[in-house]
């Protein structure tokens, strides 16, 4: 038995083996063999369709008939003929001839012209079916281990998509009553999990979304959303539990973007849990790798007192606002504290490229922290940094965090972050 084709070949040789004979059509000359592989015979088992642009000529009984057509013993193989498409003669061209949907001899188990298989059994849910046509997705029949349903090629079946398989959401065919379906379950792609698009809808969704430009709350922010209501970060990480990037460099391009705007976001798998943006104070020097909130020497960054432009950040998120208004402090790639204060907390604070939020006023909680487990010369020594482990890399708590008491050390967030200069 052949196997089930899904793609309709221009030319077949199919076998049908069985006590009736072996029976083997040849699409190149359109006859039915016994299967001799030698060339030099193939006697002729059936019916041969056959066509002219001459006419023929006939004898002149009571059962002659018009002159361009062909006297035979054998069952015509059509029903019809358009009389749009006759030649000259009043013979259809070889192009035109119209066959019945289901060849007279369908079902006897013996290929005959016409038909693409003949497998005799009566069934149509297997390999060939009743009409004596190789199986398919899209023809209207549901084959046996192959398919789960067939539409019969309507588009968008709710029920059944174009593979033949039962529709739903993740198979990658948007059909009613989905607006997307991207395969996948990340809800922050633009196309949600359950297949609704989540983006660029007017309402800002902080559950499927990390902004939304079509918002009115985010009107006034041109530059910081893409098309698919995602920030247009200068720097994004996903913080595992692992040490995630040790790049000293991490922050260049935040440091060196032209934007005069910044925003900072911290989402987990359940949603946007920080999102602030805030304006770089007026100045004449632009942010550079060395200078961003503090104009100060390297030495002097480490100290918040010594950040003589830092940035107040405003909350987006407009159902979870913050309890205080909170400070961006960024420090420069060079910044190293000197050995004399290199024990003293939060000093590992400047050893490279790090960002600390913290709420107004304060000096040593912070509700953000954001930097290598180790610095541009050395691991951090903020009190119990170091027993967190690599994982701290990334920290945030709704409720500011200490410091530098070891005994309760920041907290990790596992998830991901993402800095836009705009």
């Amino acid at each position: 038995m052949l196997g089930l084709t899904w793609l309709r070949g221009s030319a077949w040789i199919v076998v049908v083996a069985g006590a009736g004979g072996c029976q083997i059509l040849n699409p190149a000359f359109g006859l039915l063999t016994d299967g001799d592989s030698d060339g030099d015979s193939a006697a002729s088992t059936g019916p041969v369709l056959t066509t002219s642009s001459e006419p023929t000529t006939s004898d002149t009984s009571a059962s002659a008939t018009d002159p361009g057509t062909t006297v035979s013993s054998e069952p015509p193989l059509t029903t019809s003929v358009d009389t749009e498409d006759l030649t000259d003669t009043g013979v259809a061209s070889e192009t035109t001839l119209a066959t019945d949907p289901v060849p007279p001899s369908c079902g006897d188990g013996v290929l005959d012209p016409g038909e693409e298989c003949d497998d005799g059994d009566g069934v149509d849910g297997d390999e060939c079916t009743n009409k004596c046509t190789l199986a398919e997705c899209g023809d209207g029949i549901v084959h046996d281990g192959q398919e789960e349903c067939d539409a019969g090629g309507v588009d968008a079946d709710p029920l059944c998509n174009p593979a033949c398989q039962l529709a739903e959401c993740g198979d990658g065919f948007i059909q009613p009553p989905e607006q997307c379906d991207d395969t996948n379950a990340d809800e922050f792609d633009g196309c949600t999990g359950d297949c609704q698009l989540s983006c660029g809808d007017g309402v800002f969704d902080p559950g499927r979304e990390e902004c939304d430009a079509s918002d009115p709350g985010f009107a006034e922010l041109l530059g910081l959303c893409d098309e698919q209501c995602a920030l247009k970060a200068c720097f994004r990480l996903t913080n595992t539990d692992d040490k995630d990037f040790l790049d000293s460099g991490w922050f260049d391009a935040c440091a060196t973007a032209p934007g005069e705007r910044i925003a900072v976001l911290l989402r987990d798998p359940t949603g946007v849990q920080y999102l602030r943006f805030g304006h770089k104070p007026p100045s004449i020097t632009p942010w550079t790798p060395s200078k961003m909130t503090s104009t100060k020497a390297p030495p002097e960054q480490w100290k918040f007192g010594q950040h003589d432009r830092p940035v107040v950040l405003i909350d987006l998120l407009f159902d979870k606002p913050g309890p205080t208004p909170d400070v961006l402090y960024a420090f420069g790639d060079d910044s190293l504290p000197k050995v004399s204060d290199a024990a003293t907390c939060p000093s590992s604070l400047g050893d490279g490229y790090a960002v600390a939020i913290l709420p107004q006023g304060g000096t040593t909680q912070a509700r953000v922290l954001l930097m290598p487990f180790v610095g541009t010369s050395k691991e951090r020594n903020l009190g119990g940094w170091l027993a967190t482990g690599p994982g701290v890399e990334l920290s945030y708590d709704d409720s500011p965090m200490p410091l530098c008491k070891v005994e309760d050390p920041p907290t990790p967030f596992l998830g991901t972050v993402a800095v836009a200069v705009f």
